[in-house]
């Protein structure tokens, strides 16, 4: 695979990825995706709390704990990619460069649990899965010797509630109080 095309973009904040097997974090772009979007929520939704609703008493019996429980959330980054097509000893076209970027991407994705931090919003968080893709119903735009998508990628965050820092030093993402 040629290495990907990463477009010059002035102040650009990388999105990176620490697959739970990687000693370090790696920034999307040595994929060729560019986070176009990081809608990271910054909401805060709890579980119900456990609670009783006895049918001979006035509204409900709830155990309030000292403190409340996160809920789980998703949430979907959109990422650019642009390819240019391979000539040489092994010919390729710009569409199959792309593909084979994209199935690169996914396959580091799949490798289970990891840890996301995006440098845009200075947020991160541990415990994350992939859940899904549309990179296969995106619309492909093929121009000359170049192919180009917009395509999304949706994330579970299972663990909203540990605080996560980036450690540029040695490149890892880990939660705060260790970093």
């Amino acid at each position: 695979m040629p290495s990907p095309y990463v477009p010059p973009i002035r102040n650009y904040k990388p999105f990176y990825v620490q697959a739970a097997g990687d000693s370090t974090a790696w920034d999307t772009c040595a994929y060729g995706m560019v986070a176009q979007t990081q809608p990271f929520l910054n909401k805060c939704e709890v579980k119900e709390p456990y609670k009783n609703d006895w049918k001979d008493e006035h509204g409900d019996d709830e155990y309030i704990p000292s403190t409340l429980c996160r809920k789980a959330f998703e949430f979907t980054v959109k990422f650019y990619v642009k390819t240019y097509a391979v000539t040489g000893n092994s010919p390729q076209t710009a569409i199959s460069v792309l593909n084979g970027q994209i199935a690169d991407f996914r396959a580091k994705l799949l490798g289970g649990e990891m840890k996301v931090w995006d440098s845009w919003q200075e947020t991160g968080f541990q415990k994350v899965r992939y859940v899904k893709d549309d990179a296969d119903s995106a619309d492909r735009e093929i121009d000359g010797g170049s192919a180009r998508v917009i395509f999304s990628v949706t994330f579970k965050v299972n663990d909203p509630a540990t605080a996560m820092a980036y450690n540029a030093a040695n490149n890892t993402i880990a939660p705060a109080s260790q970093s």
